[in-house]
């Protein structure tokens, strides 16, 4: 489903932060109908896609972007831009690496971990692996967190796990 949005902020006192788009009401009903979870990908300017949560705020429902999407799809706060979306069917609600997908599988008590999580912290891990460029260093990162998570009884604890990142990297050293 297509749509022209406009690029809006939320500014600096609201809770919600970074650039949206509202999504129109006629599109979030048909949306609804085909999507368990609100999770869809999201085409802008037919340039990037990428994947979002049609969160409600208010009275409206919209899509949380970020100044990476909005260079990459040659938008601006403000601006207009081409909106496409259809039902995210991935497994996660994200696409996952393959380095990632490949830990997961070769650790079995780590991946029936990862798989206890919430899909929102499972996204959050998994997004945390998508932003680094390099294969070695995502093949790194997802070991640690499933050895974070063996040695937490599956929970995550945020400033214990970039702590384990760090120290990960320290003995790695030569």
């Amino acid at each position: 489903m297509k749509f022209t949005g406009n690029i809006l902020t939320f500014g600096n006192n609201s809770l919600s932060h970074g650039p949206y788009i509202i999504i129109p009401d006629d599109i979030v009903q048909e949306m609804l109908k085909i999507t368990t979870d609100k999770r869809v990908k999201c085409t802008l300017n037919n340039t990037i896609t990428v994947s979002r949560a049609m969160t409600l705020k208010d009275n409206f429902y919209y899509l949380l972007l970020n100044k990476e999407v909005l260079k990459k799809s040659n938008s601006t706060i403000g601006g207009n831009v081409i909106v496409e979306l259809q039902p995210d069917t991935s497994k996660y609600g994200i696409d996952i690496t393959e380095e990632m997908e490949e830990v997961l599988f070769s650790d079995p008590e780590g991946d029936n971990l990862f798989q206890k999580l919430t899909p929102g912290m499972q996204r959050s891990l998994i997004y945390m692996i998508n932003k680094i460029k390099t294969s070695q260093l995502r093949i790194e990162r997802s070991f640690v967190i499933l050895e974070h998570l063996k040695k937490n009884k599956g929970k995550v604890n945020s400033e214990l796990l970039q702590q384990d990142f760090k120290d990960y990297r320290n003995r790695m050293k030569f």
